[in-house]
């Protein structure tokens, strides 16, 4: 790996910190406290957060027909009289799903931020008559609410959700409500609002060569669904945050009844967005949530009974069947231990 950052939450604090690597090999920069990650899918967890606080505000509901708010209609064509629903999305279940055909060079080829709007993006895969709009790829011949299917044209379409509603972009909504509250100062979907000189370089090595290559940094338009940039230490605010009763500092910053809701502390009902990590026989159950792109492997997890939490981010590609993979695994299963010790 070129670079890792790690940080661990125990009741609402920070415990323990490491940084490790490169950021950017090529020009000699380590991983610092600073060094902004790429975290892809974990991004997941800020967008249903940023939904959480409209459900606590009455502006949005989980049983709401998502067709209530959009300027445009959403329905899987398979079954034309079945809403779809913001809580469907939420937990993947909406029958919108990924033509990788489509989306798959996009999230490989892209360089710097996402040329497409959102909106235009959306509007164009899951309207009839858009330019990439597919029956067969981009839903599924099952009825909403009947089939999990991991998506994230489902996610960015959450983050459209939360422009409809607040009448603000995406982006400027999750600065002014999730990161400036929670100090969370570098944070952005954007590459155009960050400091370049901190952004971790993503890398591929290569076997054949024995050497990191650079991928560069990309963008896509489904950005809510996996493109946040942010350090290991500013996550950690998050996780605090929402681990802790939705307080950051003393400020509420999530509804704590809404968090119930999302990630109840009896993680035997289920959740919102979160996946539910088992774990090993005496260790206790975590939520969390993984992401992998070009160049990125990323991780969170917290038990909300204990209120202790993990993130780990790397700036290199994961493979989980290499000797590399492994070491990986071996690294995260040390922290879950050493979290419930």
């Amino acid at each position: 790996m070129p670079g890792l950052a790690v940080c661990t939450i125990d009741s609402g604090k920070i415990k323990w910190s490491g940084y490790y690597g490169f950021q950017n090999i090529e020009k000699n920069i380590p991983v610092s406290s600073r060094t902004l990650f790429h975290i892809s899918s974990v991004s997941k967890t800020i967008t249903a957060s940023a939904v959480s606080q409209l459900i606590a505000q009455g502006k949005l509901h989980l049983d709401d027909n998502i067709n209530l708010y959009l300027p445009f209609k959403v329905q899987n064509p398979n079954f034309p009289g079945v809403p779809v629903t913001v809580g469907e999305l939420l937990r993947h279940r909406s029958s919108l799903i990924d033509d990788v055909d489509y989306l798959q060079p996009i999230w490989d080829t892209s360089k710097g931020d996402p040329k497409i709007p959102l909106a235009v993006f959306l509007k164009d895969y899951l309207s009839p008559g858009g330019a990439h709009y597919n029956k067969e790829k981009n839903f599924l011949t099952d009825k909403p609410n009947t089939l999990r299917e991991y998506s994230n044209v489902g996610f960015a379409l959450l983050g459209y959700l939360v422009e409809c509603a607040t009448r603000e972009p995406y982006d400027q909504y999750c600065r002014k409500n999730i990161f400036e509250p929670l100090s969370m100062n570098q944070t952005a979907w954007f590459l155009k609002d960050l400091d370049s000189n901190i952004v971790a370089m993503p890398y591929h090595y290569s076997d054949s060569m024995h050497q990191f290559i650079p991928y560069g940094h990309g963008g896509y338009p489904d950005y809510p669904a996996g493109e946040l940039r942010t350090s290991a230490e500013q996550l950690a605010h998050f996780l605090i945050a929402w681990s802790s009763d939705g307080k950051w500092q003393n400020r509420q910053v999530f509804d704590s009844s809404t968090i119930q809701l999302f990630t109840p502390d009896d993680i035997r009902l289920g959740c919102y967005a979160w996946n539910i990590f088992a774990a090993p026989k005496g260790l206790q159950v975590m939520y969390g949530h993984t992401g992998g792109d070009n160049g990125v492997f990323t991780i969170m997890e917290y038990q909300p009974v204990i209120k202790k939490g993990f993130i780990c981010l790397f700036n290199g590609d994961f493979n989980g069947n290499s000797e590399n993979g492994k070491n990986m695994f071996d690294l995260v299963s040390m922290i879950y231990e050493s979290l419930n010790k």
